[in-house]
């Protein structure tokens, strides 16, 4: 029954040169983080076209996490349930949200930031948090014989439709998320990413003001396979906006939103996944609302 299957040959570099040396000379290779991904999809092995695996399990420099006196900085292989001993204190409110809801513990273990924020096919709710906290992905870049490194903001990584835009040549070896802590913070999400992503919605949010003006209002808007939506122009016209928004204030995002939404994902689009998406704004901004009422 198995005749013809390809076994995938191993490769496992000790360092982050050894890494890019792998990827240079194995291209097509999948890299391997904590697998729970590649692991869950269907007839994944045995295969006859199985791609060989770089795995980025022995490379020390990819687990540490970091803390300097502007930044939180975490390896790609840092694991979920890893960054959650960190510590209420350190993290910021909404990434510790997004954590403690993702997944169960057990997959938490092994589940980790760089393959949460790289698979190709799908988008979970990572990325739109970490979006929402305006982090920063450092990606090496292999040119031959030299490595490139650049900080990006990590939506760069992404287009509107939620597809990563990394070259094969690319790799994500840490991420950085500012110590700015957010006033407000709230993430939702309805369905499950893995099991039906064509129904799931997750909204992450980010709101900081003082003396009820608000200075930074970032959200991201992520239908796991269709969208992944910051809506920037929001951004820019709530800056410097007085709290509580009105009700003239709210309808006004909830119906650009809505537009956007409707003009990227066009027809793959649900009703269901509209009228989530819809309500989760509705009620986020009010919880806005509430919050900075409740402070007078």
């Amino acid at each position: 029954m198995y005749e013809g299957i390809r076994s995938p040959a191993v490769h496992m570099p000790k360092t982050l040169n050894d890494l890019i040396s792998a990827s240079s000379r194995f291209p097509n290779a999948t890299f391997w983080a904590g697998g729970t991904f590649i692991m869950s999809r269907n007839n994944y092995y045995p295969t006859r076209k199985s791609k060989d695996i770089i795995s980025l399990n022995e490379i020390p420099e990819l687990k540490r996490i970091n803390r300097t006196d502007r930044y939180l900085e975490m390896g790609c292989m840092v694991t979920f349930e890893q960054m959650l001993t960190v510590g209420k204190q350190v993290l910021p409110g909404l990434l510790q949200m997004t954590l403690e809801q993702t997944a169960t513990m057990i997959i938490r273990r092994q589940m980790t930031l760089g393959g949460a924020i790289c698979t190709p096919g799908v988008r979970i709710a990572l990325s739109g948090t970490l979006a929402a906290l305006q982090a920063e992905v450092e990606i090496k870049t292999s040119l031959g014989t030299k490595t490139e490194t650049q900080w990006i903001e990590i939506e760069r990584i992404y287009n509107k439709q939620g597809v990563l835009q990394l070259k094969k040549n690319d790799l994500v070896t840490r991420i950085r998320v500012g110590f700015e802590r957010e006033t407000f913070s709230s993430f939702l999400i309805a369905g499950n990413p893995m099991i039906n992503p064509e129904e799931t919605v997750m909204l992450s949010f980010a709101c900081s003001y003082n003396q009820s003006v608000i200075s930074r209002f970032r959200m991201c808007l992520t239908f796991p396979t269709i969208l992944f939506l910051i809506p920037l122009e929001i951004d820019l016209m709530m800056h410097g906006t007085t709290l509580p928004l009105t009700s003239q204030q709210i309808k006004r995002v909830v119906q650009s939103i809505m537009e956007e939404v409707q003009v990227i994902a066009t027809d793959a689009v649900l009703p269901i996944q509209l009228e989530r998406a819809r309500r989760f704004t509705e009620s986020t901004l009010h919880e806005l609302n509430a919050q900075s009422l409740s402070e007078r």
